[in-house]
């Protein structure tokens, strides 16, 4: 049989009739063309997903169990562009499918065929060829180093910022891309939910939601920046350049403090001694170190990152957690890696983010280090044989 025509449509003709004052659509791109006839297609589109069971859909209880997703057609390159390094041939032309952390390459079926289950909320069209005929757009990016010259702190007690705990980046090396090393630590905003089933196994039915905390960045342990009038200079390898505490938009549900190392009072501003700024103020700070090709190091980068909710290529990330690992084996603490190659103890009351990051940082130059002298996958072996002597504890 015929195939059955999707809903919505792809592409479409529209023309205003000035005597009627109407405007006139048409599906397809039928030939030949009306006077002042334009030719659009679809470019993406948002819609609201039901993520309940089909019994709640059944009884109509649909309005607490949606979200959003996005489909979004990824840019046709001409030959040229798309024979470039990064050019991302891979979704030349295609449809992406982008729900929350997940993206992935679909089918226009996909797209345009709707279920009682997916309502659109807004359809972007696009006028055909507006790109060949207009010229592609400058691209300017709007995050620029202004972020941190307008970098104040909401924190107004009396012990706010009395002894800063980082040195901000200077001009130079806000423009010269870097190593750095990075933590981050969260609080939770809504508590997690379980169902304690018939068998007596409890399952988590939905995850409490986090939010950034604060986050710190510490200079790479070779850099040469410093701070100072010139022949009383101060060093500033190591040092942190951002040690933020981050204004939660949210009421905190709980601090985690024995992970975080937050307490009640380090995120209000009426009672934090801390540089405390909003999310989307350290969001941006960090986005620009993205965007300027900073390579960051860090102990499990991939879930802070995606709290965080911030892409960063995987080329310009530095893992330690996968780094020190070897395939199904367990993932080793940065706390016990520490202790064991740097003779060094970390977190031995609480968390901080900035020795957090600087072990990292000490942790990945012992990785290369080792890999220059061609012993790393032999030092790996010791690292598994040793945590299983001593059951992965960290003496006291």
């Amino acid at each position: 049989g015929e195939e059955e025509e999707a809903w919505l449509p792809a592409r479409i003709s529209m023309c205003y009739d000035k005597e009627q004052q109407k405007v006139h659509v048409r599906r397809g791109w039928p030939e030949p063309l009306r006077e002042g006839e334009v030719r659009y297609e679809l470019c993406a589109t948002i819609s609201a997903v039901f993520e309940g069971s089909e019994e709640d859909w059944d009884q109509g209880e649909v309005d607490d169990g949606r979200h959003l997703v996005t489909h979004v057609r990824g840019a046709r390159l001409d030959d040229e562009e798309a024979g470039s390094p990064g050019a991302g041939d891979q979704y030349h032309g295609r449809w992406l499918l982008v729900n929350d952390f997940l993206i992935q390459a679909v089918e226009e079926e996909e797209v345009t065929c709707f279920e009682p289950w997916r309502t659109p909320a807004l359809l972007y069209y696009a006028r055909h060829n507006f790109e060949q005929e207009c010229g592609h757009p400058r691209f300017v990016n709007p995050i620029t180093r202004a972020v941190y010259k307008s970098d104040r702190s909401l924190a107004s007690s009396a012990l706010a910022n009395k002894t800063p705990t980082f040195v901000p980046p200077s001009s130079e090396e806000l423009s010269t891309p870097m190593v750095v090393g990075i933590d981050a630590e969260f609080v939770a905003l809504t508590p997690e939910q379980s169902e304690l089933l018939l068998d007596g196994t409890n399952v988590i039915t939905k995850t409490s939601r986090m939010s950034l905390g604060r986050v710190s960045v510490v200079r790479a342990l070779d850099s040469k920046a410093t701070v100072g009038v010139k022949g009383a200079e101060q060093a500033l390898a190591g040092t942190p350049m951002i040690d933020d505490y981050i204004r939660t938009p949210e009421p905190v549900m709980d601090y985690l403090t024995r992970f975080s190392g937050l307490v009640p009072g380090d995120l209000d501003p009426q009672t934090s001694p801390h540089h405390l700024i909003p999310l989307k103020r350290a969001y941006l700070k960090l986005r620009y170190l993205v965007d300027q090709g900073y390579h960051f190091v860090g102990h499990g980068l991939n879930n802070d990152f995606r709290i965080i909710n911030i892409y960063v290529p995987p080329e310009q990330v530095k893992d330690t957690v996968n780094m020190f690992h070897l395939p199904n084996r367990r993932k080793i603490s940065l706390r016990f890696l520490v202790h064991l190659l740097l003779r060094q103890r970390i977190q031995a009351d609480t968390h901080d983010s900035i020795e957090d990051a600087r072990g990292a940082m000490l942790l990945y130059q012992y990785y290369l280090k080792c890999k220059e002298e061609g012993r790393f996958e032999e030092e790996l072996e010791r690292i598994y044989e040793e945590g299983t002597k001593c059951g992965w504890q960290v003496p006291e």
